[in-house]
């Protein structure tokens, strides 16, 4: 039986979206001043993302690798971008990060008019195809992801990434497992999932799986990427990943229940890369929701906030955990600058050593919670969110001087604020 999902370009909604996007830019301050280069172009960074080494990329895949992997130097690495003409910083256009099967990173020239139509912006590392080992290509997905994000408006709710073949699996795990940054996933002519599917096969004697071949994402990201993230699965009625494909869309992502998930098949096509017209269906998939989506995660940060400001009067502890996990969670809406800013008030504000009372510090409760305080700080830095790691630290640290996870949270603070230093 064949599935396709046919979905119409919504030009109309596309303008509309665009005025939405252009009033919500919460990355304002990380973009460069420079004039934004156009078009086609190579070129090379330096500075990693947080996000980006092996070992944080494992860690967050919990996945212990058998023998050391050594990390790639960014600096002796390439990536192709592409930027459409009609940028020019006025408004956050969306991104595209690119996975690809072979050496190259550039994008198909028939591409480019799908990627200027949608206001899409291109970068993929030249050297990361299924030859290279897969954490190296997922940390130099992240990578393009960080630089682009430094020196062009991106908008964080059409931050997606793709790629084909080899490509495309390894585009579905990073999607899934960093579904806090990336807020959809196109996968071309191949792809992954995290829990076993039923294989059909006709000269089997039983029933035979394919098996996971990730472990899940953490439950908070599960739940974003289930709620809100927007999963395209592309292949061709004769490519020979067609049944896998179509067995994730079935018994992965529609059984675990994601609500933006479409399945597209091109007729005829093999184990190929697809028409521009199909290429653009798959982007239209992606946006086609984003409107409903932003309006609802913009409404429920507004409430969240509403909430984390009222405990922050009520108790400063417990509403700086609020306003940590107002930005943990949607740090894509308007509502995390002001969030931000409150948060760092809060944490400047907070008591001295002197100021707590000794009966405060001596009580096993308290205790109890600066473990806790520490255990979530160091999640968060395996996470590689060493801006809510460091915020929980100090806070940590102002409530419980004298206590050894204060010990424990100043070492660690130490390393974090060395982090950026050794990464570049």
């Amino acid at each position: 039986m064949r599935y396709l999902i046919a979905i119409s370009m919504c030009t109309l909604w596309l303008s509309v979206a665009g005025m939405v996007i252009a009033q919500i830019d919460p990355t304002d301050d990380l973009v460069s001043k420079e004039q934004p280069q156009n078009g086609l172009y190579e070129t090379t960074f330096t500075k990693r993302s947080p996000l980006s080494s092996v070992e944080s990329i494992t860690e967050r895949f919990r996945y212990e690798l058998k023998q050391p992997l050594a990390d790639y130097i960014l600096a002796e690495e390439s990536f192709s971008v592409y930027v459409p003409e009609s940028y020019d910083g006025t408004e956050p256009y969306g991104l595209l990060v690119w996975i690809n099967a072979g050496a190259q990173g550039q994008p198909p020239q028939e591409y480019q008019v799908v990627l200027d139509h949608y206001k899409l912006i291109w970068v993929s590392a030249n050297n990361s195809g299924n030859d290279r080992n897969f954490w190296h290509r997922a940390g130099l997905a992240l990578d393009g992801m960080y630089n682009i994000k430094q020196q062009y408006r991106i908008d964080p709710m059409r931050t997606y990434i793709s790629g084909i073949s080899g490509g495309g699996r390894s585009a579905s795990r990073v999607g899934l497992i960093y579904a806090d940054e990336f807020a959809g996933m196109f996968a071309i002519i191949g792809v992954d999932f995290f829990t076993r599917l039923p294989h059909e096969d006709s000269t089997a004697t039983r029933l035979v799986f394919w098996a996971p071949a990730f472990m899940p994402p953490s439950p908070h990201i599960l739940r974003r990427a289930k709620r809100d993230g927007r999963y395209v699965l592309l292949t061709g009625e004769t490519d020979g990943n067609r049944i896998q494909t179509l067995t994730t869309y079935q018994y992965g992502y529609q059984r675990a229940k994601f609500e933006h998930v479409t399945y597209l098949e091109v007729p005829g096509m093999g184990h190929a890369l697809p028409p521009n017209d199909w290429f653009a269906k798959g982007i239209d998939a992606l946006d086609e929701p984003l409107a409903e989506i932003r309006e609802r995660r913009e409404k429920k940060a507004g409430i969240l906030f509403e909430r984390a400001q009222d405990t922050l009067r009520r108790s400063t502890p417990h509403g700086i955990e609020a306003m940590q996990e107002l930005l943990r969670d949607y740090n894509d809406t308007s509502y995390a600058p002001p969030a931000q800013q409150a948060l760092d008030k809060a944490l400047a504000d907070q008591p001295t050593a002197e100021q707590i009372p000794e009966t405060t510090k001596s009580d096993e409760p308290q205790i109890d919670k600066a473990r806790e305080d520490l255990a979530l700080a160091k999640n968060y830095t395996t996470a590689g969110r060493k801006d809510l790691a460091i915020g929980i630290l100090r806070g940590l640290i102002a409530k419980y001087p004298d206590s050894d996870e204060a010990d424990a949270a100043r070492l660690l603070l130490d390393e974090l604020n060395n982090y950026g230093d050794s990464h570049d």
